[in-house]
């Protein structure tokens, strides 16, 4: 049951949406799938239920009364165990929302960010022995395993927020694999150094504690995600293939990898476990255009990109009329080419276990 994450410090990536689509994908191959969302920006959550939240807003406007959103949100689910209130979360308590056969969510919380210094000091304080810091410390990883093997789930998708943060680092070390969403430009490309850096970090520093943790008998993660590849996006194509000034940057992303990313990984590598078990040409996962118009019919319908249908297409016309002629013929092939570019990151998941 690999647990995996999309992750970028620098936002703007589309990391939000490629889970979205990924975890769809997967679900249409008979698998189940949770749905984890790990920002306070609750993008996953918005786009995963925005018609639930257009009806209950309305209801709230006639009865004056804020309708609760349905399920467990991530932070209630936490709550109990950061307040010190049990040793371990009780998972019988998070109720999940079913988006479809398949495919499950723990919706967003905006004030998750209220637990940020509580899991920085479980992290601060991890050599102390201090019982209480320490089953603070694994209780995201232990949650989210626990989870998995009572509602059988195949794969665990968490949608990071994009920040370098204590709970953006708990719930990475909780990761089996790991994406790097980026866009090819100057700016993401030189983030990638960054990105290096922080990642190799948050490993080393886990695996001083790893050992200790296991002695005490407490469920700590791994902590050592496989790099699955980047996946480069938001680019312009002209004659099927990108315009100069994207594929410019696109070709440099495996070098900043190569110079960066790769000897950090390495580095943190065991002869059990080789973080980085990539090729150089395999260092891009996917390559997805720009999709357009179909972007924003996307989050208006709450669809996959490659499931939306013609009458679908209706919700963002000014007329209420559907696409048709050419521009729906345009649209199957883009929604066409996006499904086949999310088959790679897909199939790669498998080097996780």
């Amino acid at each position: 049951m690999p647990i995996v994450t999309l992750y970028n410090h620098k936002g703007g990536v589309s990391k939000t949406t490629t889970t979205f689509n990924l975890a769809h994908l997967l679900v249409t191959r008979g698998k189940k799938v949770l749905l984890v969302d790990a920002d306070s920006q609750c993008n996953l959550t918005e786009l995963c239920l925005g018609r639930v939240i257009e009806e209950l807003d309305a209801v709230a406007e006639k009865t004056g009364i804020i309708q609760d959103l349905p399920g467990t949100n991530i932070l209630d689910a936490l709550k109990p165990r950061i307040e010190g209130e049990v040793a371990s979360i009780n998972i019988d308590t998070i109720e999940t929302v079913n988006l479809v056969p398949g495919l499950d969510l723990i919706r967003g919380s905006v004030d998750l960010t209220s637990i940020e210094d509580d899991i920085g000091e479980a992290h601060t304080q991890r050599f102390a022995a201090r019982t209480n810091l320490m089953r603070t410390y694994v209780a995201i990883g232990d949650m989210l395993t626990r989870l998995a093997d009572a509602r059988g789930y195949d794969y665990i998708f968490i949608d990071l927020g994009p920040s370098a943060g204590a709970l953006t680092r708990s719930f990475f070390l909780a990761c089996d694999a790991f994406f790097v969403p980026v866009a090819p430009d100057r700016f993401n490309v030189q983030a990638i150094r960054t990105l290096s850096t922080i990642v190799s970090r948050w490993l080393e520093e886990h695996s001083q504690i790893r050992e200790t943790y296991k002695s005490y008998s407490l469920p700590v993660r791994p902590g050592q995600p496989i790099f699955c590849g980047a996946i480069s996006q938001f680019f312009k194509v002209y004659k099927g293939k990108p315009k100069a000034g994207f594929d410019v940057w696109m070709k440099r992303i495996p070098e900043q990898i190569t110079t960066y990313l790769v000897p950090a990984l390495e580095k943190l590598s065991t002869p059990e476990k080789n973080l980085c078990p990539l090729s150089h040409e395999e260092f891009i996962a996917a390559q997805i255009p720009d999709f357009g118009t179909l972007a924003p019919l996307m989050q208006e319908v709450g669809k996959p990109v490659f499931s939306i249908t013609q009458e679908d297409t209706a919700l963002v016309t000014e007329s209420g009329v559907a696409w048709a002629g050419g521009t729906w013929t345009d649209a199957q092939k883009r929604m066409a080419t996006y499904k086949t570019c999310l088959e790679q990151p897909a199939n790669r998941i498998s080097i996780a276990g």
